[in-house]
């Protein structure tokens, strides 16, 4: 396959978030016609991030009789929630495709992936010339029919796949959609990524079923340490939550009665039971990525336009790795220059995508995040 065919993007700025016209997404009065963009199968090779090569994702285990130096080794992470793949060639798709091949990733995690778009996913997978997808396991129905994927150009491995059996309570059925985890070892480096998809809503419910998610989020990052001690740890994805809530430290002292039939909370987790997923997660010892979008003070990563900042509800966090640069990626404000003063910005493959196809693509921005990994 040549290229993701079929979609030819017209970049409308009128009523878009453009803020560049003039570079990302030029009018027809600049160009004499509207812009159009196919998406190029192979994988882009020119972003700094993507320099290194990798064997087997476990090449770097304990059994290994050499010390592994892994200080300088660069890697490129991408959380997205997609909202969904898309058919084949669709307009959806191809926007998809074209704003991760201008990413050019190590890895991207996707949340809102839907079990019918395995073949989908496989063709823009193929596409790009990455490797197979690997997907969290179907959700029960608490969780839709939605699920977590993680790829890339790179080799990796499945660790698990984690709902409620986290609990050790073989009643329990409290996690919507399971915690994907993966590792892959760029180099013989290894890293382990864990990607969530946390319950949306704003009702009393929601926030009392996101918190026991991400007391379990705690314990998939612990079985992770545990299987891998010493290596370091990524948690990103759709938290589904901003850290000015006023929800935030909110005390269940019961169970709310209005839970769906079929959810049953672990008998670990006891009551009084304190909302606030930002605590939970830095307790388990990660620390927040804080990222904006390009040459702006702006951090929305959904319904992100124009007229609206947007909301920001995706995160990375980090346990290990060194931070090098990060940014919130929307299409209308890449012209790919770093503008003064310096910073909040990173380098990326071949040409920018037009404005349009951040919203073609998604109602979410991706966080682009660049590290290094220490020795």
């Amino acid at each position: 396959m040549g290229l993701i065919a079929g979609a030819a993007i017209g970049c409308v700025p009128s009523g878009s978030a453009c803020e560049k016209p003039a570079a990302a997404c030029p009018t027809s009065q600049e160009t004499g016609q509207e812009s159009s963009t196919t998406v190029t199968a192979t994988t882009a090779s020119t972003s700094p991030a993507t320099s290194v090569t990798t064997g087997d994702s476990d090449g770097a285990d304990s059994s290994t009789t050499e010390p592994v130096v892994c200080d300088g080794v660069s890697l490129r992470v991408v959380s997205y929630n997609v909202k969904s793949v898309g058919f084949e060639k669709s307009l959806e798709w191809n926007a998809l495709g074209s704003i991760l091949r201008r990413l050019s990733p190590d890895v991207v995690c996707i949340e809102e992936f839907s079990d019918g778009e395995t073949g989908s996913l496989r063709a823009l997978t193929t596409a790009l010339g990455w490797t197979e997808a690997i997907q969290a396991e179907s959700s029960p129905a608490i969780g839709g029919e939605l699920r977590n994927a993680c790829m890339g150009p790179h080799p990796m491995t499945r660790i698990d796949s984690y709902g409620g059996e986290l609990s050790g309570d073989g009643d329990a059925n409290d996690v919507g959609r399971d915690f994907l985890a993966v590792r892959l070892a760029p180099a013989g480096c290894p890293i382990n990524l864990l990607a969530v998809h946390a319950k949306s809503g704003q009702d009393d419910v929601d926030f009392f079923r996101r918190q026991v998610e991400f007391v379990r989020l705690g314990q998939a990052v612990a079985d992770v340490r545990q299987r891998h001690p010493g290596e370091p740890v990524v948690v990103m994805g759709d938290f589904n939550e901003n850290t000015d809530d006023p929800a935030i430290g909110m005390v269940f002292d019961q169970i709310p009665a209005d839970l769906p039939p079929s959810y049953s909370l672990g008998s670990d987790i006891g009551l009084p039971l304190t909302y606030d997923p930002f605590y939970t997660i830095a307790a388990a010892g990660l620390t927040r990525v804080e990222a904006t979008h390009e040459d702006s003070a702006r951090i929305g990563t959904w319904n992100v336009s124009a007229a609206s900042e947007g909301i920001r509800i995706d995160y990375v966090w980090l346990d290990g790795p060194e931070l090098v640069s990060a940014v919130v990626y929307d299409a209308c404000r890449d012209d790919g220059v770093d503008e003064p003063p310096g910073g909040q910005w990173l380098p990326l493959a071949g040409d920018p995508v037009p404005c349009e196809a951040s919203a073609l693509a998604s109602d979410h921005v991706p966080v682009v995040v660049d590290l290094t990994l220490a020795p």
